[in-house]
């Protein structure tokens, strides 16, 4: 009984420390910016396997964002589906966030959707070439 006790108390405390872990660390934010050209619309449509985020339209200049913690589990993962506007032919889906060891320390990660593809930056580092539109 003593045996089962104290491996019950060092999984709570365990349990908890990686909570504490998690809500020091601050919450991680995903940030769509659209700087496609000639008046387009982006459509976004973010979504985890717990949470859909819903579809979102947006003009040149504006920005769609969303924060959250990441689970106990190191899970953590959210794709994105991007639309170019007005007709939507152009369509990527993204990997728009997912946990890594927290030694990287990325907490933010910034999409930028242009014309010739979508990039990213992470913690305001200079952005990088991530995907290419589809379509015809």
């Amino acid at each position: 009984m003593n045996r089962l006790l104290f491996i019950l108390s060092v999984l709570i405390g365990l349990s908890c420390i990686g909570l504490s872990n998690m809500l020091v660390s601050g919450k991680d934010i995903v940030v769509v910016s659209n700087q496609l050209k000639h008046n387009k619309f982006l459509k976004v449509h973010c979504r985890s396997k717990n949470d859909n985020l819903g579809v979102h339209y947006f003009f040149i200049g504006e920005s769609y964002n969303f924060t959250f913690h990441d689970n106990l589990w190191g899970s953590t993962l959210f794709w994105c589906d991007l639309y170019q506007g007005p007709h939507f032919k152009h369509h990527q889906p993204i990997l728009a966030y997912e946990y890594l060891r927290k030694e990287y320390d990325i907490t933010s990660n910034k999409w930028v959707a242009k014309e010739n593809g979508i990039y990213l930056s992470q913690d305001g580092k200079d952005a990088v070439f991530k995907y290419e539109w589809d379509g015809p």
